[in-house]
């Protein structure tokens, strides 16, 4: 009966007006008289095409009958593309890139660009191809290997019947491919011009943000002064200590209320050359340190990252060279990939060398890499000479390397960072199945000034608290470090399997396996991976399930005598473990599918204990439109005390249900439940338990398709259990009891002009309970004034925001 009500509901919304060549892939799927395989042969159709002449192409279509066609002609219509140099659909592809969770900044933009300027997909290779979004290892030998069997393709669409090439990597695959050839010739000029501004005053209240930190800092200069700390005995200069922790909350106070704001400019001239220059201050942070060097004020004062670069591509021996700012990641990540972002349980891993603009900071290489092919040999050579923040010692030394966000003159540009390094793979597959490689590589990192991760700069001595946290004690000291990695790789019809090694200078080994399993509806995953205590390399993004500095005492700003130095909790690394994890996903019907199913287990080697996470994810989908989600999420995690162990197990329930009716409306509800059961501890009135949730609507209107606005709300309450949402195009952490409403513009304005516009208030409720006693004898009074009693209270928190971003394509 649902059903039958869903199908009417979705048929009267179709109005005879439906035109086929501006709808959206969501639109031809939410089409009742189609089914979902014709609505991707058609849109994919319409789109290598440039659209339709007329309703009677589509029975060029083998998918589609003489039914079919008189069902098209009795609801909807076709009207002439209307002439532009960036359609809508690259629009719709531009928005999800940038709403999705998961890829890097620098994968992003390298996909904008080639929506505006495809890949050539007759001359790509399977390297070339893994660097597109959720297209697997299969998926790209899959198509190398017919390409270089049957010859050149003369439509995209035609790869759909690429044998072990799923229908889920061809979707992924054709919007940035076409069949064109490389012009390295042609001088036509492309770019777009981006200017983001954003204002979210209030919203430095996050557990790790700006008031946090200053109100650890304040508190450590209170605890000195008053002799709580009692350093008179300690080695500890305790008035050179406060002033560096007074000039550090004066310079905190001074990154209050900043709006955060970037400008970034890409252009390029046919297929051979692009450049590029991004100038930005995130919001509340601190601008200057020597973004320029040698240069007093001006540019200093008002951005924090500068980037630029110079890239140029050939069909020689050499592919692409970058001068400037640039991003690498090969193989499993291990020895080179140097994002800002750790991406947890992420088994995709986009390969291949690219300009960097990103907002990252302290792992951005500056200087110049190229790729070279040879025959069967593809390598990759780079160099990078830039500035490095690090922790300091009390004597000024550096302690170790760190990322933080909140950067102030006694952590920024403390030494300088020369890397040099080469990756080297010899393609075997002229001989072996398409994609079989072997490879081998070296980095070396070298600095102006050695480190000395001393913990007695800041560790308090004379606090309660034992100094136990292995990750810190085995960081790197002196002014090198070298790196040797070997990688292999090999793919058989439907299977794959990789591995990367890499020893580090020390001896230490880091090492990652990875198989797969796939067709149209199942695939399944499963890795191996091994990170020795010892093994620390900047570089390293492999698959992990923590940073390295993830449950330490670097996540407890109270316990270092500079508070500040807990941002090294943030350090992108994976934690020393070793592990194993198998995830699937699994199309029973067309109406049920098992979205993600995995399981890791794994053992943290700092502490020689073990954990265990699941997660299992169902789709039911009563008429194509119309999904409902149902997860759950089961963790049971050791963490290491001076006695026994401690054990956290976490279980949390995720329900949600939308639609995609007519016109590319958005409908979503989405219910959260999470509970989290801990080791009793008397110091805490052996209380147990915590747990939160929250409630979320969402929903987007298409009033045209040149304007729609998306808006949401959520009502949360937790119970020491903090949350998580996703929002429009980030995440939102929620703490405390409280309600937010958002909503966002979206318009284009022509062509080549597109405005996003949000505007958004929280609110948020911290009570304060268990102060008020009903017993005269046993209540609390504040300091000086024995008549007045101290009751329950608590704190409301209002935080308004706004964020523009403009886009300028030509």
């Amino acid at each position: 009966m649902l059903s039958s009500l869903l199908m009417i509901s979705v048929l009267a919304a179709i109005p005879p007006g439906f035109d086929l060549n501006s709808a959206s892939l969501h639109d031809l799927e939410s089409l009742e008289g189609l089914t979902v395989q014709q609505a991707e042969v058609l849109y994919t159709y319409i789109q290598d095409n440039g659209g339709l002449e007329n309703i009677y192409q589509v029975l060029e279509l083998e998918e589609f009958s003489p039914e079919d066609l008189l069902w098209l002609r009795e609801n909807t219509i076709v009207l002439p593309v209307q002439a532009g140099d960036i359609s809508p659909q690259v629009l719709d592809v531009m928005e999800r890139l940038a709403g999705e969770d998961g890829p890097a900044d620098a994968d992003v933009e390298y996909w904008e660009d080639l929506l505006i300027r495809p890949m050539p997909i007759n001359s790509a290779h399977w390297w070339d191809l893994r660097s597109l979004d959720r297209v697997s290892f299969i998926d790209a030998a899959s198509v190398d290997s017919r390409l270089r069997k049957m010859g050149p393709v003369s439509s995209v669409r035609s790869l759909n019947s690429t044998d072990n090439l799923r229908y889920y990597g061809y979707r992924n695959m054709r919007d940035f491919v076409s069949v064109r050839e490389p012009d390295y010739s042609s001088t036509d000029l492309f770019g777009n011009y981006r200017f983001i501004y954003e204002d979210m005053a209030g919203r430095d209240h996050y557990d790790d943000g700006l008031q946090l930190h200053l109100s650890e800092t304040r508190s450590a200069i209170s605890g000195i002064l008053q002799g709580e700390w009692e350093l008179a005995s300690t080695s500890i200069d305790s008035a050179a200590l406060v002033n560096r922790l007074q000039s550090q909350y004066d310079q905190l106070l001074g990154a209050r209320n900043v709006a955060g704001f970037s400008h970034r400019f890409r252009m390029g001239a046919g297929d051979r050359y692009r450049l590029g220059a991004r100038l930005s201050r995130g919001m509340n942070s601190l601008a200057g340190s020597e973004l320029l060097p040698g240069i007093d004020g001006g540019i200093n004062d008002r951005f924090d990252v500068g980037k630029a670069y110079l890239s140029f591509q050939g069909n020689g021996i050499f592919r692409q060279v970058i001068a400037g700012n640039y991003n690498l990641s090969l193989a499993q990540g291990l020895l080179i990939d140097n994002s800002d972002e750790l991406m947890y349980r992420n088994t995709y891993r986009t390969w291949g060398l690219r300009p960097d603009l990103t907002s990252s900071r302290q792992h951005a290489l500056m200087g110049g890499a190229a790729q070279i092919e040879a025959g069967p040999v593809l390598a990759y050579a780079f160099g990078s000479y830039t500035s490095r923040d690090a922790i300091t010692n009390l004597d000024g030394t550096p302690n170790v390397l760190y990322q933080g966000r909140y950067r102030t003159e006694e952590y920024s540009d403390i030494l300088k960072e020369t890397t040099v390094g080469g990756y080297a793979f010899y393609d075997m597959g002229d001989y072996l199945p398409v994609g079989t490689a072997i490879g081998m590589g070296g980095m070396g990192i070298f600095y102006s000034d050695s480190l000395n991760p001393a913990t007695s700069g800041l560790d308090i001595p004379t606090d309660a608290y034992n100094w136990n946290c292995p990750e810190y004690a085995h960081m790197p000291s002196g002014d090198k470090i070298t790196y040797f990695a070997g990688a292999a790789q090999s793919v058989f019809r439907n299977m794959s399997a990789e591995v990367e090694a890499v020893r580090q200078d020390n001896g230490a080994w880091a090492t990652l396996a990875t198989a797969g399993w796939q067709n149209n509806w199942f695939h399944v995953t499963g890795s191996y991976r091994k990170y020795a205590l010892d093994f620390m390399n900047p570089y390293n993004r492999g698959f992990a399930e923590q940073h390295r500095f993830d449950d330490t005492v670097f996540e407890k700003p109270y316990r270092l005598t500079d508070p500040l130095a807990s941002q090294l909790a943030d350090l992108p690394v994976p934690k020393p473990e070793e592990g194993v994890y198998v995830e699937t996903r699994f199309q029973v019907s067309r109406q049920i599918t098992f979205t993600r199913v995995y399981l890791d287990v794994w053992r943290n080697l700092a502490y020689d204990t073990e954990n265990l996470r699941f997660q299992g994810e169902m789709e039911y989908r009563p008429v194509w439109p119309v999904r409902f989600r149902l997860k759950y999420k089961f963790q049971d995690k050791l963490n290491a005390k001076d006695i026994v162990p401690t054990n956290s197990r976490t279980q949390e329930y995720t329900f949600r249900t939308f639609t995609l009716p007519y016109g590319g409306d958005y409908f979503n509800v989405e219910l959260r439940y999470g509970s989290v059961e801990l080791t009793p501890n008397p110091l805490y009135g052996d209380d147990r338990n915590m747990n939160g949730g929250y409630l979320a609507f969402r929903y987007e209107h298409d009033f045209n398709r040149d304007l729609s606005i998306l808006g949401g709300s959520t009502l949360w309450t937790t119970n020491g259990m903090s949350q998580w949402e996703f929002e429009d195009t980030g995440i939102d952490f929620l703490d405390g009891d409280g309600t937010k409403f958002w909503v966002t513009v979206k318009n284009t304005l022509s062509d080549n002009l597109q405005l996003r516009l949000k505007f958004l208030r929280k609110d948020t409720f911290f009570p304060h309970n268990g102060f008020y006693r009903p017993d005269p004898e046993d209540q609390y009074h504040y300091q000086g004034a024995p008549d007045e009693t101290v009751r329950d209270f608590g704190d409301h928190v209002t935080e308004y925001g706004i964020r523009c971003q403009l886009d300028v394509r030509w």
